[in-house]
């Protein structure tokens, strides 16, 4: 499987006065391409919370640290639509506005998954990005 990151595509239609995303920006995929979606809530809830490489980015990457160096045993990480729950062992996520709750993921993935998020904002050229995801 295949965590990829890459620029949001946008739907503009002037004449009806609307403008809206079409995708998030990260997925985890087959080798075919086809969307695995067992960590489609791990993809929204960050797609959705995480907006920048500095400052939100930054906040879910101290809290992975926290927790990974055992300084804390869970950190339910808000953001704007969803709250992340992390423990050393795994992460679920829970949505603010009724998007759903559930899709646990283990830590390690869902560290990686961050961690290339956050690269990939600090990318002035938002390149895509694709690494190897863990079973």
């Amino acid at each position: 499987m295949k965590l990829t990151c890459k620029p949001r595509a946008w739907i503009t239609i002037p004449e009806q006065g609307k403008h809206y995303s079409v995708d998030f920006n990260l997925h985890v995929c087959r080798a075919n391409g086809e969307i695995v979606q067992d960590f489609e809530l791990m993809c929204a809830a960050t797609d959705g919370d995480i907006q920048t490489a500095e400052g939100s980015g930054a906040d879910f990457m101290d809290g992975i640290r926290r927790v990974e160096a055992g300084e804390v045993d869970l950190i339910e990480a808000d953001g704007n639509a969803w709250i992340a729950h992390i423990t050393r062992d795994k992460v679920w996520f829970e949505g603010l506005y009724s998007q759903g709750e559930g899709g646990e993921v283990t830590f390690a993935q869902y560290k990686l998954a961050v961690e290339t998020y956050v690269r990939f904002l600090a990318d002035p050229e938002r390149k895509p990005i694709e690494v190897d995801f863990p079973a």
